[in-house]
C-alpha cells in the first residue's frame, strides 16, 4: 500500500549476501510510466538470519546432518513525502495500482529481477508535503 504524501518503508528480502551485491535498481511504475526509479545510494542493505516459525526437525539424523544456510539480505528503501506524492491518485480503481520490481546485479556480474509486486495508491484528504514549519508556508500564500 502507498498513500500519497506519507514516509513509507518498503522492504524486500533477497537470498544473496549483502556484500555480493554490487547494485540494485527499485523501479515504480504507474499506469506503465516509470513515477519513481530508485538505486543502491538510496537503499540500506543488511544481511538478516529469516527464522522459520514452528520449524522442528523430529528425526535425529536430519537433526545431526549440516544444514546448508542460504545468505540472505533486506533491502529497505525509505520513501519521502515527495516521492509518494509524485503518485497519482484516480477516481477509477484499475488505475490507483503501482507495480514495483527489483533488480540487482551481483558482484560476479549476474543480474536478477523479481516478480513484480502490485501496490494500491490511496489518496489524502489535504494534499501537499507536510512541514514542521506550516505557519512559514501560510504566511507566505497570505502575504
Amino acid at each position: 500500500m502507498i498513500v500519497r504524501g506519507t514516509t513509507p518503508y518498503h522492504t524486500f528480502i533477497v537470498p544473496m549476501a549483502s556484500e555480493s551485491i554490487e547494485e540494485v535498481y527499485i523501479t515504480y511504475l504507474q499506469n506503465n510510466e516509470v513515477v519513481l526509479d530508485k538505486d543502491k545510494t538510496t537503499v540500506t542493505i543488511e544481511d538478516v538470519e529469516l527464522e522459520t516459525e514452528n520449524a522442528e526437525v523430529n528425526d535425529t539424523e536430519l537433526a545431526e546432518e549440516e544444514t546448508e544456510v542460504t545468505p540472505t539480505s533486506q533491502i529497505t528503501l525509505h520513501l519521502t513525502q515527495e516521492d509518494t506524492l509524485k503518485f497519482k491518485f484516480y477516481p477509477a480503481a484499475e488505475k490507483n495500482i503501482a507495480v514495483v520490481q527489483l533488480r540487482i546485479l551481483d558482484t560476479n556480474g549476474e543480474a536478477y529481477a523479481s516478480d513484480p509486486v502490485q501496490e494500491r495508491i490511496f489518496g489524502v484528504l489535504k494534499d501537499g508535503v507536510i512541514s514542521s514549519n506550516e505557519t512559514d508556508s501560510n504566511s507566505e500564500s497570505n502575504g
